[in-house]
């Protein structure tokens, strides 16, 4: 990073000004919606080892393909970061509005295949002998009617995050935050609906989120991208434009989730209390993780502005910043996950196997803690410039050509148990960000037309 020197921090002061008044409102967005999968857990662990593992088993599949969402989205905010950069509402508005047209579709659809396949799916993924199959079900089917709720918050969210407005989406996942929590609450402990309760409150959270988006696109009309009658009118160039960069978006996203998926059954053929420990220790990392992404957010939004301002020096810049901060933060979070793994570990559940396991696996993922937060924001700086192909190559390399049959290595023939799949992630992450920083340095984003 040459452009760095000894005083870059001081130099440039307005622009790390700049990049924490995106993400800290980014950060309580994404702590929001950590510690809902945080309390979930908690209160779906007081049902037991068996729940989470039914609720693990129940997510798997889906969380593979929610990212197809997202891509759409992402493939908005390249489009929407270069028109508010330019200052050009028309482009602005008519590239938001599209995002509805394709991701609203897209999720009704994936809510049909898998209502229409939900035991071949949970029999796919659900592989040990010890877990709940039909618990796994039932909270898929139960979740999955708020595909299209969802599709509806990720377009809008995902447009404000364009723009650097991340307040929007913090107020709209914090107050999801306090309903979750009550919903969980009242259907899980209080009617004692046990995993239906979780897999409800999950559905009528994310339709309470699809009510707010539209309150902020059609009904307030202060928003840079409050829409109008007149504006929702299918675009086919627009359109086009955002499949460009949302398809190897999608794509990368597809590799990546099918990926974990396939990394998520290797780790279920550990059986229930390796699994149990593994959904754990993931929630515990997950707050580390949600703060670089926070930072891939800032990147994203500010490395598209700056190209729609027609300044690419910039831009490189806001990426590298962004980079060097996730860095920091992540490499202090990755020493909490070493010194106290324990007592972290300990809010989630009382089984000292499960403790034991789980506390293992947070001191493993400690280590790649600045390389996930390198990757995170330089991947988000490539896909803010338009640059998805290169993020979907990275990505695939990755998951397929090394996380995958590195764990195969570590799980079925060195008999590692959780804790190669653990190291195994590590490297994994070591590589893909190494690949990333080459990448973005090289430059060839700058010179995208989207």
């Amino acid at each position: 990073m040459n452009i760095i020197g000894h005083n870059y921090f001081v130099a440039n002061k307005k622009l790390i000004k700049n990049i924490f008044q995106i993400t800290i409102p980014a950060v309580f967005d994404l702590l929001a919606q950590t510690l809902m999968m945080t309390f979930d857990m908690m209160m779906v662990a007081s049902l037991g080892a068996s729940a989470i593992s039914s609720v693990g088993v129940g997510t798997a599949a889906m969380y593979a393909l929610i990212p197809a969402l997202i891509a759409v989205a992402t493939g908005t905010t390249a489009l929407l970061s270069r028109a508010f950069g330019a200052d050009d509402k028309v482009d602005g508005k008519k590239a938001f509005a599209q995002s509805f047209f394709i991701a609203i579709p897209l999720g009704i659809f994936l809510t049909i295949i898998f209502l229409l396949f939900s035991e071949q799916i949970i029999n796919l993924v659900g592989n040990a002998k010890d877990i709940n199959l039909k618990d796994a079900i039932l909270y898929q089917n139960m979740t999955v009617i708020g595909f299209p709720f969802l599709a509806i918050s990720i377009s809008t969210f995902y447009a404000f995050r364009a723009m650097g407005e991340n307040k929007i989406p913090m107020i709209g996942n914090s107050l999801a935050l306090i309903l979750k929590i009550l919903l969980n609450f009242l259907l899980i402990h209080f009617f004692k609906w046990g995993i239906f309760g979780a897999a409800l409150s999950t559905t009528l959270t994310r339709f309470s989120q699809a009510l707010f988006s539209l309150y902020l696109v059609f009904w307030s009309k202060k928003n840079w991208i409050s829409l109008e009658k007149k504006d929702l009118k299918f675009n086919y160039f627009t359109a086009k434009r955002i499949l460009k960069i949302g398809i190897p978006a999608a794509a990368e996203q597809l590799s990546l989730r099918i990926g974990m998926l396939i990394f998520e059954m290797m780790v279920i053929s550990l059986g229930n209390l390796s699994y149990a420990a593994h959904k754990i220790a993931s929630t515990a990392e997950s707050f580390s993780y949600n703060l670089g992404f926070a930072f891939a957010f800032a990147a994203s939004a500010l490395v598209g502005q700056e190209l729609g301002r027609g300044s690419s020096k910039k831009a490189l810049k806001d990426g590298y910043i962004c980079t060097i901060i996730a860095v920091l933060v992540m490499s202090s979070f990755g020493l909490l996950f070493f010194i106290m793994p324990h007592f972290l570990v300990s809010l989630f559940t009382k089984d000292e196997k499960v403790i034991e396991l789980s506390t293992m696996a947070l001191r493993i993922v400690s280590i790649c803690q600045p390389f996930s937060g390198a990757s995170l924001v330089l991947a988000g700086s490539l896909r803010g410039a338009g640059d998805t192909k290169s993020v979907l190559y990275i990505t695939f390399l990755g998951i397929f050509l090394i996380r995958i049959p590195t764990t195969y290595l570590f799980l079925d023939v060195f008999n590692f148990g959780l804790a190669g799949a653990w190291i195994v992630m590590t490297i994994d992450l070591m590589i893909r960000s190494s690949l990333l920083f080459y990448v973005f340095k090289r430059g060839k984003w700058k010179y995208l037309q989207v």
